[in-house]
């Protein structure tokens, strides 16, 4: 439980690891979250080039980490996956996935985070 951990005062958390994660259906996630307890992890491992025997390329990498954070992020405000292959919503089967649809919302995504603030 949160409360336990003494993280009660936060609004959301955001648990980044450096080791694989996987769920029952897939073989690995770059990313979980919890909606009901508004906190989500992401992996490290698969954003590298390296994990791929690639050369090393920090500013991809670090593109990668801001767009599963704010992905993951995004299912703790209650956004499910989205269908625009754009939108930081979308499901990322693979890297390839993710370094397209970037770190911002498509509209549709806006305007139903926008709806759940009020």
């Amino acid at each position: 439980m949160i409360h336990d951990l003494g993280l009660s005062e936060y609004d959301r958390i955001l648990g980044i690891v450096d080791i694989d994660l996987y769920v029952p259906e897939l073989t690995f996630v770059f990313g979980e979250a919890d909606i009901a307890k508004k906190v989500a992890v992401i992996s490290l491992t698969r954003l590298r080039q390296e994990f791929d025997d690639l050369p090393e390329n920090l500013t991809l990498f670090r593109n990668r980490i801001i767009t599963e954070a704010v992905h993951e992020l995004g299912h703790t405000y209650g956004l499910r996956h989205c269908t625009n292959n754009n939108c930081v919503m979308f499901f990322s089967n693979t890297l390839s996935d993710t370094d397209q649809k970037g770190a911002v919302l498509c509209s549709n995504c806006k305007k139903i985070l926008e709806k759940k603030k009020h």
